[in-house]
């Protein structure tokens, strides 16, 4: 940078008077000086309380001195201005951010820039700016998550420091940072801007993260200082950017509302706490119904990521308009509202069931659930129900969790002998007997169960006249010693059928 320009721009700061350009030059550095300097660089402007200054004291080609210097030493100044009101240290500093542009900060700059488009840790790229400017860096979003911070990170602000360290800024901070954003006469744009902090006694340079309008949170550089390098400035749109997008990755998160809600969720699912999901959800300002379920949607097939962004979204979004859905690990995941008996609208289900057959695929569903902070456990419940079909076969798309608790106790069995032992003695004779006389009696038993006892559906569902179930009854009753009538054998057989049909699949890999 040319002095002369230098020059310029501290005049239309207001930090310097009476400048003098005799032989103007270019201005790399800069350096602070007492009187007994001698040897002076050329490319560097010093700086010098000009009460220091004596008889003897050489002046250097480049210079910004406070106060008055000797009038014998005016005839040797070539470059110089007097320093006013703002102080020796700020305009330093305010000098520094200006010559911040040489190849060593151009090449920490690109750096930067590389690591950011390259998709490196936002927290790794953070730390490595405030280890070269000493500068704090930290961004939230509106329901108080901390997207990323540099580290180390130290402020004499306790809410500040414990935020940091647990994830998610309490209720006070947040409530603090909307007072703050309440009483500030800046214009909703992005465009960074400073404040002084007055609970940690440091200047923030502010950007806002705004999407249609709607604030999707803040970065915040945290300094000493109200004088902020020029790297640091043009870095903040490209991070705003990277985190904007990093918001906006899921298609269907297109307004303030679904992009919180999608956080809060992706998040609770990826091991946030009971506690932070409730908070974050309040702070953000979430409603969600009194009544849901979790629907974990997966395709009987492989499909890529492409599928579950791109056509099964927007198809689920339509049947179930404004209600959180977005891909998790090769599935869709939808909380749905129901009723408080857990039904889902009649026309939704139907709509449901119509896309499962049309793509092939089944759905996990939990139990019904009030409480957000409780989200991960449901998911879990919609995800082991998934997980334990392939083990028990079913002729529905829909998979509830419910319909698999036995299977899911029987899985903590490890001893295959003792689910031997908790199986009605009738399934093994009966299975013998068919082996031996090539009958149908222990298939007939099973759905005679599964049908509560029923003669009449039992027969529809075999393709066999009533007559002939009827038959089989008799002769299973006599060939086992049983009394199909008693009520409680009906309990004993149900779970034996499951148990039997579970072992054959046990090993299966759950997915």
């Amino acid at each position: 940078m040319k002095f002369s320009i230098l020059i310029h721009i501290l005049v239309k700061e207001n930090m310097i008077a009476d400048p003098v350009v005799r032989d103007d030059c270019d201005i790399f550095d800069l350096n602070l000086m007492d009187r007994d300097y001698r040897d002076f660089n050329d490319t560097t402007v010093y700086f010098m309380e000009g009460e220091q200054a004596s008889f003897g004291t050489f002046i250097p080609p480049c210079l910004l001195y406070t106060g008055s210097l000797p009038a014998q030493r005016e005839k040797d100044i070539v470059n110089a201005a007097r320093i006013t009101s703002d102080g020796l240290a700020t305009v330093f500093r305010f000098v520094k951010t200006q010559l911040d542009t040489s190849p060593q900060a151009q090449e920490q700059y690109m750096d930067a820039v590389s690591k950011l488009m390259a998709g490196n840790n936002l927290n790794g790229v953070l730390s490595e700016l405030f280890t070269r400017t000493g500068i704090l860096y930290a961004i939230i979003d509106m329901s108080g998550k901390v997207l990323a911070n540099s580290s180390p990170f130290y402020v004499s602000y306790p809410v500040w420091m414990k935020g940091v360290q647990q994830g998610y800024c309490d209720e006070l901070l947040m409530d603090y940072i909307e007072s703050r954003r309440n009483s500030s006469k800046k214009p909703k744009t992005e465009t960074p801007f400073v404040l002084y902090c007055k609970k940690i006694g440091m200047y923030i340079l502010v950007a806002r993260i705004i999407h249609e309008h709607d604030l999707l949170g803040y970065f915040f550089a945290i300094n000493k200082s109200p004088t902020f390098d020029n790297q640091t400035r043009r870095l903040v749109p490209l991070i705003v950017q990277k985190v904007k997008n990093t918001m906006l990755r899921l298609k269907s998160a297109n307004t303030y509302h679904s992009i919180m809600e999608n956080k809060v969720l992706l998040d609770s699912i990826a091991g946030a706490t009971p506690t932070e999901t409730r908070q974050r959800a309040k702070i953000a300002r979430l409603q969600f119904p009194d009544n849901m379920r979790v629907f974990v949607l997966r395709s009987n097939y492989y499909k890529d990521k492409n599928f579950f962004e791109r056509v099964l979204q927007p198809a689920v979004s339509e049947i179930a308009p404004y209600q959180p859905c977005f891909p998790w690990k090769n599935t869709l995941v939808l909380l749905a509202e129901v009723d408080v008996n857990g039904n889902l609208l009649k026309e939704r289900e139907d709509a449901l069931e119509e896309l499962s057959n049309h793509y092939h695929l089944i759905i996990g569903i939990s139990n019904r659930f009030a409480d957000i902070a409780r989200f991960a456990e449901y998911y879990n419940q919609a995800l082991n129900a998934l997980s334990f079909s392939s083990r028990v076969s079913s002729d529905s798309p829909f998979l509830y969790f419910l319909d698999y608790v036995l299977f899911m106790m029987l899985d903590k069995v490890e001893d295959d002998d003792l689910l031997d032992q908790y199986c009605h003695p009738a399934l093994h004779r009966l299975a013998e007997y068919d082996s031996r006389k090539n009958t149908e009696l222990f298939e007939t038993l099973r759905v005679f169960t599964q049908t509560g006892f029923s003669i009449s559906r039992t027969a529809q569902l075999l393709f066999n006249h009533r007559n002939t179930i009827s038959y089989r009854i008799q002769q299973i009753e006599q060939l086992c010693g049983i009394d199909l009538g008693d009520e409680q054998l009906m309990l004993n057989l149900h779970i034996s059928f499951n148990i039997n049909a579970y072992r054959k699949n046990r090993y299966i890999q759950a997915v």
